[in-house]
């Protein structure tokens, strides 16, 4: 088993690219394989949005217009993901890709065209993005990414059963070759595995510490 915790900012094409890598990475890969796209939305990504767009971390107008679209988006996602994981991740990109590659502007209209593309259940979506149930879940996720100490987006953490009592934090650089090599069970590339680590920004991460695991 290999497990994926991809936390993401869903307005962000940094993000957008890292989503992109892992499915590459699990269609090419055998064994099992469980990804979990996780939004996370705070000050803290917030204002890296705004300093990765070179846009004025000074304006509380846009900061609000920013922090709304981003929490409706996450929201709108969580609702999706109630009809498959699968369901909500291709809801997510293809909305993702309108946004930020196609440069189309935030709309419920986008929403529902992107929806319909994806074939969600329509009204139960709609219903769905409204419940108590998907802001807890929402809450929950920004739970698990303080409890796996997410400071920015992207961010990926992987357990697997080569590394039982501890996940691998990755900060930046989440590519198909290094989730490739990090999953690599060979022990013949142990230490090429270990040298690429020690020059990539990953960290280790304690296992029993997750409360939320």
């Amino acid at each position: 088993m290999f497990e994926i915790y991809l936390f993401i900012n869903p307005i962000d094409s940094t993000c957008l690219q890292a989503e992109k890598e892992v499915l590459n990475f699990i269609e090419n890969s055998t064994g099992k394989i469980r990804v979990n796209f996780v939004p996370v939305h705070n000050l803290s990504t917030v204002t890296q949005y705004l300093a990765t767009n070179n846009l004025s971390k000074g304006d509380l107008k846009l900061r609000n217009t920013v922090c709304s679209v981003t929490y409706d988006i996450c929201l709108y996602y969580t609702a999706a993901t109630m009809q498959g994981k699968k369901k909500g991740r291709n809801f997510l990109i293809e909305l993702q890709t309108a946004l930020l590659e196609e440069k189309e502007p935030f709309s419920e209209h986008l929403i529902l065209e992107v929806a319909k593309k994806v074939k969600l259940d329509i009204p139960m979506f709609l219903e769905d993005k409204e419940l108590d149930f998907t802001k807890t879940s929402f809450e929950a996720d920004q739970k698990l990414a303080r409890e796996m100490s997410i400071s920015s987006a992207p961010s990926c953490v992987l357990f697997s059963d080569h590394h039982k009592e501890h996940g691998l934090l990755i900060e930046e650089g989440i590519t198909v070759e290094l989730l490739q090599a990090l999953h690599n069970p060979n022990p013949m590339i142990i230490e090429a595995r270990n040298q690429m680590i020690s020059k990539t920004d990953i960290h280790s991460m304690n296992k029993a510490a997750l409360q939320v695991l």
